[in-house]
């Protein structure tokens, strides 16, 4: 992982969805125009073929 502390780093995150964030990101050198490096920003787009999927939040402890 390269350093994003510039804020100009890809901002994919580098922690699995159901876990807590660690606030870590990819921070590899942004596609012109995007949040994301070439590969995270290809991983993010996804086409009219993919099923879609509902997001089912994880439940919070009370």
């Amino acid at each position: 992982m390269s350093d994003n502390t510039s804020g100009r780093g890809c901002l994919w995150p580098m922690w699995d969805h159901s876990s807590i964030p660690t606030h870590e990101y990819c921070g590899k050198n942004r596609t012109d125009g995007q949040s994301y490096c070439t590969e995270h920003y290809a991983r993010s787009v996804r086409t009219s073929e993919e099923p879609k999927v509902a997001f089912v939040p994880r439940k919070l402890a009370a």
